[in-house]
């Protein structure tokens, strides 16, 4: 079954000099940290991470190595408060909902409050102002979108 990460991978453009790296097999949730740090050591002069709330939520002390490195990397983080892909895989086999749904983590603010740069994005508006400068930074840039319930559902 595919993650959020490997999602936008199919449905994100690259254009010329680009490239996507997406995490798979032992990268589990947040653990494509190695790759946002890694390509951002190679002078890959842009690093865009896609991950969800609850992959993010594994890995936020990682959010402080970013700051230290002065890393600017872009992650964005797709909230449903649920382990979606999961859940839909228990309706499907005819099981109960159980330990998939979370509560909400306020991710801008743990973005500043580590020293990172933090913004909600509902509008493409939106995600332009906030991605202006984000790759001149000396920090990392997080940008929280909620996806709504059960949108994976007629995708598999």
């Amino acid at each position: 079954m595919l993650r959020s990460s490997q999602l936008a991978a199919i449905f994100w453009t690259l254009y010329d000099g680009l490239r996507c790296t997406v995490g798979h097999g032992l990268s589990f949730g947040g653990s494509g940290r190695n790759v946002w740090c890694g390509n951002v050591a190679q002078d890959i002069p842009a690093v865009v991470a896609f991950v969800g709330d609850a992959g993010m939520e594994m890995v936020l002390g990682e959010l402080a190595t970013l700051r230290d490195l002065k890393l600017p990397v872009v992650i964005v983080v797709f909230i449903d408060e649920s382990l979606a892909l999961i859940e839909l895989k228990q309706r499907k086999s005819k099981l109960q909902n159980l330990g998939v749904d979370f509560g909400a983590t306020d991710f801008p603010a743990v973005a500043r409050a580590l020293g990172g740069i933090g913004h909600w994005i509902s509008s493409r508006n939106e995600l332009q102002v906030a991605l202006d400068g984000a790759f001149e930074r000396e920090t990392f840039t997080l940008l929280a979108c909620k996806i709504g319930e059960k949108v994976y559902d007629k995708r598999f």
